[in-house]
């Protein structure tokens, strides 16, 4: 018996040493990663790309800086994948800017469990087939973006217009957005809060989505509901992508409508939106 738990114990160990092994040889490849990509000039014409883009030409030096690398990061690390459709730099520049300026915040690699990034030119369509007390429903849908499981299906043809018309919609923050809230394994708008307090983030977010929600019901209109709009009020998980695309597309007016919820996503984000691009006047203020 006692040469049984000694063998068990030596198990155990050796599942703890190859564990510990593992990890760092993921440490490592992930600094050789970084220091490879650190390494490499930012290319000239990702720079032109950016250009257009409004809250790129309101960023500071510092931030470009860190926001090339993690680019470039985000680039070498993620496959896109076009539906009759080819990818181009272009394509692959601004969903990563997006993608990036959310987690300007975060350290490198932090939050990102996104490996796969689809592509279709226009809206898609998409089935959903369920089955409820034993009648089998189907529901076909036209969407914008889709994700789950580490994967971000979106339409170049909204990103284009959401860049032109420079307003409070972004389809890029919002399923990523969604994606930070399934890292916990469940989207219910409340993403794993290392710096915030779960208690604070419940009260904010749902006393904002009740409020707005009364408002609906009795046919009440407010500019803190225009700002938002009806979808946010789908369920708590679109109401946090739609609050993360108000916080980086129109941070002065969202702060203003919404000073409780923008406070909360400033923390979790470790980011002040209004004051990252200040210099660029917000329509919606």
């Amino acid at each position: 018996m006692t040469s049984y738990y000694l063998l068990l114990i030596q198990f155990l160990f050796a599942l703890v040493a190859l564990f510990l092994f593992w990890q760092s040889v993921g440490y490592f490849r992930r600094m050789w990663r970084y220091k490879r990509v650190k390494s490499m000039p930012f290319p000239r014409s990702y720079e032109t790309i950016l250009q257009n883009i409004y809250q790129y030409q309101t960023l500071t030096p510092k931030h470009k800086e860190k926001l090339h690398f993690l680019i470039l990061l985000f680039i070498d690390q993620k496959e896109f994948v076009g539906v009759k459709m080819t990818i181009s730099d272009e394509i692959k520049v601004i969903i990563a800017f997006y993608a990036c300026l959310m987690r300007l915040g975060f350290t490198p690699g932090e939050k990102d469990n996104v490996s796969t990034i689809i592509v279709y030119p226009e809206h898609f369509i998409v089935d959903d087939s369920h089955t409820s007390d034993g009648i089998h429903h189907t529901r076909t849908s036209v969407l914008e973006g889709q994700s789950a499981n580490g994967t971000v299906v979106i339409s170049w043809q909204d990103i284009e217009q959401n860049i032109v018309q420079e307003g409070k919609e972004n389809v890029i923050i919002h399923e990523f957005a969604h994606e930070l809230d399934f890292e916990d394994g469940l989207a219910d708008g409340t993403p794993l809060l290392e710096n915030s307090n779960y208690q604070k983030w419940s009260e904010v977010f749902s006393k904002a989505f009740n409020s707005l929600h009364e408002d609906a019901q009795m046919q009440k209109d407010s500019e803190g509901s225009r700002l938002l709009g009806d979808y946010a009020l789908t369920n708590e998980a679109e109401f946090f992508a739609v609050c993360s695309e108000r916080f980086l597309q129109t941070p002065k007016a969202f702060k203003k409508h919404f000073p409780d919820v923008y406070e909360e996503l400033k923390r979790f984000y470790r980011l002040d939106a209004e004051a990252l691009y200040s210099s660029h006047p917000d329509p919606h203020a």
